[in-house]
């Protein structure tokens, strides 16, 4: 499960952003998922799981190295209905909603049991995600603020022995970190990039309630509680993502994918 799951294209996509999108890893249903949770309670090597949603593709349509560190995650997930009406757009499988918010909890109770270590936000919101996860039953082994300099940060989380991290600094702080760390450790481990997830569960940022997610509108629950935070991202980022999805479509079609 963490290969890309959408069929190869007749011919590589010459556009980055095509390439991009093809190598998401769509869940196509909810047995598929729990096998996905189930392989990471027992990695092979260090394994690093990441998250496209509107505003990573923005981001990583001018950032290549961002956009490296994503195309080099063992699992790329869709997070987020923007990229799913895109991958619709295009003709490809948009499958589950994959986002980090949900995502990432259920990983952990998985693999509860297992030593985590957390690198991101600041205080006290590091320590208050630390206390509530040790109260879910989760081993914290470290907690830090994963801003300091990348050779010191990874340095930090490769020398606390743990078995899953969740990196939480934000894009793309988190992934040059992760795709370090994954060069770095001599065993099995599971990484995780969690943008605000010690926020959530340290409960500085309110989740949507659950009709909100139902009608996949957590994104202005989020845009009204935090509007000098977030209105960047989501208004004017929003009309340059739809901008990008209305190019390639005019551009290049329907992907068309090929059997293997």
């Amino acid at each position: 499960m963490t290969e890309a799951a959408i069929p190869p294209l007749a011919a590589p996509p010459a556009k980055p952003e095509l390439a991009l999108l093809a190598r998401i890893t769509p869940m196509p249903d909810a047995a598929a998922k729990a096998a996905f949770l189930a392989s990471l309670t027992a990695p092979l090597k260090p394994t690093v799981v990441s998250f496209l949603n509107a505003h990573a593709f923005n981001l990583a349509e001018r950032d290549a190295e961002f956009r490296a560190n994503l195309m080099a995650a063992d699992a790329l997930f869709r997070d987020g209905v923007g990229v799913s009406a895109m991958l619709r757009l295009l003709g490809a499988d948009a499958g589950l909603n994959m986002n980090g918010t949900d995502l990432i909890p259920e990983i952990l109770r998985a693999c509860r049991g297992r030593r985590v270590a957390l690198a991101g936000t600041a205080e006290p919101w590091l320590s208050r995600a630390a206390t509530e996860l040790r109260e879910q039953g989760q081993v914290i082994v470290q907690a830090i603020d994963g801003f300091q300099g990348l050779a010191a940060t990874v340095n930090h989380l490769c020398a606390c022995d743990a078995d899953l991290f969740v990196l939480a600094m934000g894009m793309p702080r988190q992934e040059e970190v992760a795709a370090e760390l994954a060069a770095r450790l001599d065993r099995p481990a599971v990484i995780l990039n969690g943008g605000a997830i010690l926020d959530f569960i340290a409960g500085r940022f309110p989740r949507a309630p659950a009709i909100w997610r139902r009608l996949r509108l957590e994104w202005l629950y989020r845009l009204i509680h935090e509007p000098r935070r977030l209105w960047r991202r989501y208004i004017l980022g929003g009309v340059v993502f739809a901008f990008h999805g209305a190019r390639l479509r005019l551009l290049h079609g329907r992907l068309k994918p090929h059997a293997r």
